[in-house]
């Protein structure tokens, strides 16, 4: 029987094949097999199981040392004890750092990032730049309270002081340092343009507020008992620190 035919005008419609011809293949397939259409390898997955293999081992690594250097110090840590805890040998933790040195340097780096991230998220969708110090103020006590062998890290070999810091710290370490500051001398550059703090230097502004966040963090890390209570919870909530930041910046 001959084909029907076409009106003039009318459009032809492509019609898909069906994909157990051989012939085409959709494009959710094509990218399930990557843009070359080519089937995953038993190499390349390998590769990927290997490489969250070794992002697991890390990370482990990292929360080991985190939790021997903030025991014991950076000075009287050693790899042994990072590897005893991690269940790695000593040979292992060099796969992934190069010493001592840089395992202490990844470990603040790491938790900086995320200390960042946190007060990113904290501060999203505040408009009063007052507000959102009280933001950042609830979110660095909230991630040290969670992360207390991190601060005393902090706390016992750095002290919060910038020549510390910079001594101790790779370039990666000390900038991710700067990055938490910065993104406090925003707050209070925006603040200062706003009225809402006094008419001074915003870096210096973010350092004393830094200064008593970190303060109170300290008091709190330190006041812990047994149960994992704090003293200063009941002798100092937090609410009484956001009062205390709003009269030390008043304009």
């Amino acid at each position: 029987m001959a084909a029907p035919s076409q009106r003039p005008g009318a459009k032809r419609v492509s019609r898909p094949v069906a994909s157990g011809s051989g012939r085409t293949k959709s494009r959710g397939a094509k990218q399930a097999t990557g843009e070359s259409g080519a089937e995953p390898t038993a190499q390349s997955l390998r590769d990927q199981r290997r490489r969250e293999k070794d992002r697991v081992s890390r990370n482990h690594i990292l929360d080991a040392a985190e939790r021997v250097f903030g025991q014991k110090g950076f000075h009287s840590a050693t790899l042994k004890e990072v590897a005893d805890l991690s269940e790695f040998s000593v040979g292992a933790l060099y796969a992934f750092f190069e010493g001592k040195e840089d395992l202490f340097a990844q470990v603040l780096d790491r938790q900086g990032r995320a200390l960042l991230a946190s007060m990113e998220q904290a501060v999203e969708g505040v408009e009063s730049p007052r507000e959102q110090l009280h933001r950042v103020v609830d979110a660095s006590i909230a991630y040290f309270k969670e992360r207390p062998d991190f601060y005393r890290v902090f706390q016992r070999e750095l002290g919060g002081a910038t020549w510390s810091m910079r001594a101790s710290l790779n370039e990666a370490g000390f900038e991710r340092y700067r990055e938490v500051m910065a993104f406090e001398e925003q707050i209070f550059a925006a603040g200062v343009e706003a009225g809402e703090f006094p008419e001074e230097d915003p870096e210096i502004l973010a350092a004393l507020f830094s200064g008593m966040v970190q303060a109170y963090i300290a008091q709190w890390v330190f006041g812990l008992e047994g149960d994992g209570v704090s003293r200063v919870d009941e002798l100092f909530p937090v609410e009484k620190l956001h009062a205390m930041i709003d009269r030390a910046f008043q304009p």
